[in-house]
């Protein structure tokens, strides 16, 4: 039985990864403080509940702090020119959220000079964050920030976040689509169970035979000039039987688009929309003492381009 031990570890091996969910991304949102904006008590809140809103929308929030504009970003740009500089924090900050791939909303903030931009996803803006949901984010974080409020400004900006996307999830899951108001529902096909039998049935087959070949071999080894043993056929039927399923039906999920990880994503919080971002539209607008209270902003909206 000892030289059943390392194949019974191979074969638990290989069943746990066939039946494990697809590798989900590792980081959906966080606060880079290098501008020394905000108290490691209220990060920790902020982090908190966008750990939440990453868990239960699959969307990231990262909020990104400087203390000043790199010599790079600001080379060529007259920083006396507002409109300038605002096109140049549009441009910026969509490249940024490009570069880190962002799937959901972008917050810069810089010190020098004072400033707030935001970008949101165009996939995200189409069901769980609005052009408009944007730029009320852009003025509740503008007010606190004037008033150097800027604890308040992070933990207000993921509170609105999470508080909007909470809501337009239940609104578009409690309105009908009409796909599900017209059409009747698609009955799941026989096929496709046959197709996953015989896809079991086939890998079971080699791998009951590729058992009974490896127990063969251990018995003979054994004991030599022994005839083969058939003691182990019950247990390589089983396991092999329990292999071969498990493969079967996840080789059926795989190519019949079951356990696609935008299908995964369909669910009641995320209001039906799990496609990844791949442009952005931006706004923001300074908040130093000498800067105007109307303007929340900015520049009018990006929609991406390179800078």
């Amino acid at each position: 039985m000892s030289s059943l031990a390392p194949l019974l570890v191979r074969i638990s091996f290989l069943f746990a990864l066939l039946l494990s969910p697809a590798v989900t991304r590792a980081e959906l949102g966080v606060i880079r403080d290098n501008g020394a904006f905000f108290s490691e008590s209220a990060k920790s809140e902020a982090s908190r509940h966008i750990g939440e809103i990453g868990g239960r929308f699959k969307k990231d929030l990262v909020v990104d702090t400087f203390k000043g504009i790199p010599d790079d970003i600001k080379q060529g740009v007259n920083l006396q020119d507002r409109a300038a500089v605002n096109r140049m924090f549009e441009q910026w900050t969509v490249r940024l959220a490009r570069q880190q791939r962002v799937n959901g909303i972008y917050i810069l903030l810089t010190k020098e000079p004072a400033h707030l931009q935001i970008v949101v996803g165009n996939e995200t803006q189409v069901s769980l964050f609005t052009l408009k949901d944007r730029d009320a984010l852009v003025s509740s974080m503008l007010a606190r920030l004037r008033n150097k409020q800027n604890d308040e400004a992070l933990q207000d900006g993921v509170n609105f976040v999470s508080a909007t996307m909470k809501a337009r999830a239940v609104a578009r899951n409690a309105r009908p689509t009409p796909a599900a108001s017209s059409a009747p529902v698609e009955a799941t096909s026989p096929w496709g169970w046959v197709v996953a039998a015989l896809i079991g049935f086939v890998v079971a087959w080699i791998v009951v035979g590729l058992i009974r070949s490896m127990m063969q071999r251990s018995g003979s080894a054994a004991t030599p000039g022994a005839a083969p043993s058939s003691g182990g056929g019950f247990l390589s039927s089983l396991l092999g039987g329990m292999l071969g399923a498990a493969a079967g039906m996840w080789l059926y999920d795989q190519f019949s688009g079951h356990n696609d990880s935008d299908h995964n994503r369909g669910s009641a919080d995320d209001a039906g929309n799990s496609r990844s971002d791949t442009d952005y539209s931006s706004s923001g607008d300074s908040f130093s003492d000498d800067s105007s209270g109307g303007d929340a902003g900015g520049g009018g909206d990006s929609g991406g381009g390179d800078f």
